[in-house]
């Protein structure tokens, strides 16, 4: 199977797959070597690794060869975090998927924070310009309601499922969301498969199993947790006075 068939695949599981999210090169290895069935891409994450904010701060050119050396180190389906997109102007859009399509992407997160309708433009654009190209790309819409605090988030949601699957969206991913009861009821609801992030208030990977989700990321957690250990590990260095932290 292709890249994408596999990415797709996943998706269609009776249990949900993980999705660790990658920042360069070394951390999508070292989640490959752990036997992950595919890499995604934190925007946070590697936004601040190279010293930007968050929120297509980080010029695409900068995201793209990000992109292109992960793809380079390692073989498993890769899945992009396009936030926006990086452009409102559709052709620029469709471009740029061209591009991550020509390195190799299986898929990308699209958002809709700007709201339904130009994010329906968007998806659409991208959808028409794969089915003229016979290009294949995983296309999980990323819904915000519950992040950005619409009125009636879970109706919002619901609703917005529904309209993303009619424009060509192959998954759901619905941000802010750490209620059992919330997260069964837009699973049962919505027929895409359904993306959630892991969270404090919700770590347990047999719990959101329950609930029917399909795709569980680690988002920019996993950057974090590891820029802490990094943190704790060069303050004993300089707290200790000695190097056996490192050994």
């Amino acid at each position: 199977m292709s890249h994408y068939e596999t990415f797709y695949e996943l998706h269609h599981r009776e249990t949900p797959f993980i999705l660790a999210n990658a920042w360069n090169v070394k951390s999508a290895q070292v989640i490959e070597a752990n036997g992950y069935k595919a890499i995604g891409t934190s925007s946070g994450a590697i936004s601040n690794s190279l010293g930007y904010e968050d929120g297509e701060k980080m010029p695409f050119s900068e995201l793209l060869y990000m992109i292109q050396r992960i793809k380079a180190g390692t073989n498993i389906p890769l899945s992009v975090d396009l936030e926006r997109g990086y452009t409102d102007d559709l052709q620029e859009l469709t471009g740029n998927i061209q591009q991550l399509v020509d390195i190799g992407v299986a898929g990308i997160n699209l958002e809709d924070a700007q709201g339904e309708d130009i994010y329906l433009k968007k998806l659409s654009a991208i959808k028409n310009h794969l089915v003229k190209n016979n290009q294949q790309l995983f296309i999980n819409a990323r819904t915000d309601g519950f992040l950005l605090k619409v009125n009636a988030p879970l109706e919002t949601t619901i609703k917005r499922a529904k309209l993303y699957k009619d424009a060509g969206a192959d998954g759901l991913f619905v941000t802010a969301v750490s209620d059992p009861v919330v997260i069964k009821a837009i699973a049962s609801a919505v027929q895409l498969p359904l993306n959630v992030v892991g969270t404090p208030k919700l770590s347990s990977i047999p719990s959101l199993a329950a609930c029917g989700v399909k795709r569980i990321s680690m988002a920019v957690f996993l950057y974090k947790a590891s820029y802490n250990q990094l943190d704790k590990l060069v303050k004993k260095v300089s707290t200790q006075q000695s190097f056996d932290a490192l050994f």
